[in-house]
């Protein structure tokens, strides 16, 4: 299909690890004109510590919400690649879903979950999202014999500026956000199944709320340190080569 290029592509291992990552920039971008689509690879069907959640049902609800979030951020194209949640493999298969959305898209940004967040214990669809999506980007998207089937289909190399990498731990680069902060907040809050599941306190989804976002407060303002901004997000920028 003949797509206009984007401004950016989000390339999320679940739903709402956009929002938790990168929202408030995303949001910010489109405030300014420019388009964002978001790539969610799982369906998140084992995102909550409680047995009640039937998998089925839960993935229902999480694409619910990540539809919400979206709206909230102002994105208006979405895609669910449904792929079962901490079951990402580095197959031929996911490559070429991943290189697809690419080459579709064909983005200035993409942005992606840090591989390398969690040196021991670390979530393993984190780990091998953000490998494979920095691969398909360089040198996959700009190497046409690795995609046959895809440039068949009129999908031609692509040249990504650059890659930013959100919860990293140790970034080199930061974004203000805090005229777009409320805006992010208000997209995590669509995900109510992960803000319970995530604190759990005896007081319910109230109590849960608030310590979830005093959560988000303190990450927000911590990455603005030693700036200008009241909150910012932190990436690592990873610039790309321009050729193979």
């Amino acid at each position: 299909m003949a797509v206009k290029p984007v401004y950016a592509l989000t390339i999320s291992p679940h739903p709402h690890d956009t929002e938790w990552g990168i929202g408030g920039t995303v949001a910010r971008w489109i405030k300014e004109g420019k388009r964002v689509v978001c790539v969610v690879c799982t369906n998140g069907d084992k995102g909550s510590g409680n047995p009640e959640f039937k998998p089925e049902e839960l993935a229902k609800t999480r694409e619910k919400e990540q539809k919400a979030a979206a709206k909230v951020l102002g994105i208006k194209d979405v895609v669910f690649l449904h792929q079962p949640d901490l079951g990402l493999e580095e197959s031929p298969a996911l490559k070429q879903l991943i290189l697809k959305q690419i080459l579709t898209y064909r983005p200035e940004i993409v942005a992606t979950r840090d591989p390398y967040n969690g040196r021991y214990v670390s979530n393993r669809d984190h780990r091998i999202l953000g490998r494979l999506v920095l691969d398909m980007v360089w040198p996959y998207a700009q190497a046409p014999n690795t995609f046959p089937v895809l440039f068949k289909q009129g999908l031609l190399p692509h040249k990504v500026k650059e890659v930013l990498l959100w919860s990293p731990e140790q970034p080199n680069y930061r974004l203000d956000i805090s005229d777009t902060y409320e805006l992010k907040k208000a997209a995590l809050r669509a995900h109510k199944t992960q803000i319970i599941d995530w604190i759990e306190p005896p007081g319910g989804y109230d109590e849960a709320d608030r310590e979830f976002f005093k959560m988000i407060d303190t990450n927000n303002a911590a990455a603005a340190a030693g700036t200008a901004f009241k909150y910012a997000e932190a990436f690592v920028r990873v610039p790309i080569p321009p050729r193979l």
